[in-house]
């Protein structure tokens, strides 16, 4: 019994050991190919943004836009804001000179509607000053006090006021004026062409249309152009026309009428010389009568020139109040002359009654 349990103790250590020796055995080490690593990609050094192109077309608006207020007299009118204005275009000007990394489009966008409303705002003081001159701050009352305020108001805005705000109140003020004068000058346009038509029957009744046909025609075109410009709303351009077309008709008149006279003046001279003749004539007959005929002195029947065939002087009329542009033209000018009528009328009365309470 003894041998066998040597035997076992004996075998299990063997197993043991064994084991052991096994378990502390290295791996085999495969041959391994080194794996390639990616070589660094060089990231270029970013660029900076140009916007040289841009910027340039930017400065080419905001310098547009300073051209078109110094048109309209802007620095006369207004020119604290105006050079305001420029002290910010010479600094936009050096910062896109120095520095072109970034677009300037908002600077550039204040600067333009500055400009944009010193140039309306300067246009509407000369409207004003027309239509006060013109005497047609009567015409719409409502429209002239809005442009007042507007003007006001942006003379209170001051030099560096905001832009948008400015340019709001220019242009309220620009168009309440502009209505105002185009509104007056309807009705004056329209009596302009009752004087150009009367003018045109004086340049008729000396028949200007025969005498000196080709200027004749011209103003009778200018008439009809005026119409049309009247029937459009181009109410300065009409008044321009009529008062063209009637002072033409005049000139021809006057100068036709004056040919006449001057004309008529040496008929009148002929005739007494021929009047004189003929009583010499006939005192030298009865004293030595002639028996034959003598070579130079014709027959007293006889023939001296041909006929004069000559055109119908009334042909050579031209009829401008003729069409539907002129018969539209004339409704305007009659209805814009009826509505000037009655605000004067109105007028008249309120300064009757003011008169009136303060005499009593």
């Amino acid at each position: 019994m003894k041998l066998k349990h040597i035997f076992f103790v004996t075998g299990a250590v063997s197993v043991l050991f064994l084991a052991s020796c096994k378990s502390t055995e290295e791996p085999a080490v495969k041959d391994e190919v080194p794996e390639e690593k990616p070589s660094a990609v060089e990231t270029p050094a970013e660029v900076p943004a140009d916007f040289s192109d841009a910027n340039a077309k930017l400065l080419e608006k905001v310098e547009a836009a300073r051209n078109k207020a110094a048109e309209a007299d802007a620095e006369k009118y207004y020119p604290d804001q105006f050079a305001a204005a420029d002290r910010l275009y010479e600094s936009l000007k050096n910062n896109v000179a120095g520095d072109n990394s970034r677009s300037y489009a908002p600077e550039a966008g204040d600067l333009v509607a500055r400009y944009e409303s010193l140039a309306n705002a300067a246009q509407a003081r000369a409207m004003k000053d027309k239509v006060d001159e013109m005497q047609f701050n009567e015409v719409d009352k409502i429209a002239y006090k809005a442009g007042e305020d507007a003007l006001n108001k942006y003379n209170a805005l001051g030099p560096d006021g905001n832009s948008g705000d400015m340019l709001a109140e220019s242009k309220v003020a620009l168009e309440a004026y502009t209505a105002i004068f185009n509104k007056g000058f309807v009705a004056l346009a329209g009596r302009e062409r009752q004087a150009a038509l009367d003018a045109k029957k004086q340049a008729d009744s000396v028949k200007a249309g025969v005498a000196q046909k080709e200027v004749y025609t011209k103003a009778s075109d200018t008439f009809k152009k005026a119409d049309s410009s009247y029937v459009t709303k181009d109410i300065v351009g009409a008044y321009n026309g009529y008062k063209s077309s009637k002072e033409t008709y005049l000139n021809l008149y006057e100068t036709i009428s004056a040919k006449r006279a001057e004309a008529q003046a040496a008929i009148e001279r002929a005739k007494k010389r021929v009047a004189d003749a003929e009583s010499y004539s006939i005192e030298a007959d009865s004293i030595a009568p002639l028996t034959e005929q003598v070579n130079g002195i014709e027959n007293e029947d006889a023939v001296l020139l041909e006929k004069d065939e000559l055109a119908n002087p009334d042909e050579a009329v031209i009829h401008v109040e003729e069409g539907q542009t002129a018969q539209e033209a004339e409704k305007a000018a009659e209805k814009a002359i009826e509505a000037e009528n009655r605000i004067n009328s109105a007028a008249d009365a309120v300064v009757n009654t003011i008169n009136n309470s303060e005499a009593k």
